[in-house]
């Protein structure tokens, strides 16, 4: 199993966070390697919401259908996917804090390869995934702390 987790500390209201996250229109704003994000079903958030995204991802171009899990408003926003042949649970996660928001993102995943995809996400892949989150995280930062 591959895992990704990355925290930070916003300094704002966990609901403006929150409203950054959820706002599909803005979302490249922020996630600036989705060149494409659509929601494809009816209703435009909470469990059951389904959307479609294309862009790049540890430098490499993906394509997928995701469905939203678990939703909780200023809480939690989790989705299941499959990307480049791993299946894959992610969430972004808020908590407040004393001078605003805590935000995690996490990322669990199921190599593809058994032994060769294990090494090829350990050598390639985790890494560039978490330094790409990096950036996003730090891109939601700035949009809420102005």
């Amino acid at each position: 199993m591959g895992h990704v987790e990355r925290t930070t500390e916003i300094k704002a209201p966990v609901e403006k966070v929150w409203a950054i996250l959820t706002d599909w229109d803005r979302l490249r704003e922020w996630a600036k390697s989705v060149e494409k994000f659509e929601v494809t079903s009816k209703q435009r958030s909470g469990v059951g919401m389904t959307f479609h995204e294309v862009g790049v991802l540890a430098g490499r171009r993906y394509d997928v259908h995701s469905e939203v899990v678990e939703f909780e408003e200023n809480k939690i926003f989790a989705w299941r996917t499959k990307v480049f042949g791993a299946e894959v649970r992610a969430s972004w996660r808020l908590k407040p804090t004393e001078v605003g928001a805590q935000l995690t993102y996490t990322s669990d995943y199921k190599e593809p390869y058994s032994i060769f995809g294990i090494l090829i996400d350990r050598l390639l892949f985790r890494g560039r995934s978490e330094k790409q989150v990096d950036g996003w995280m730090e891109n939601i930062k700035s949009l809420a702390e102005k």
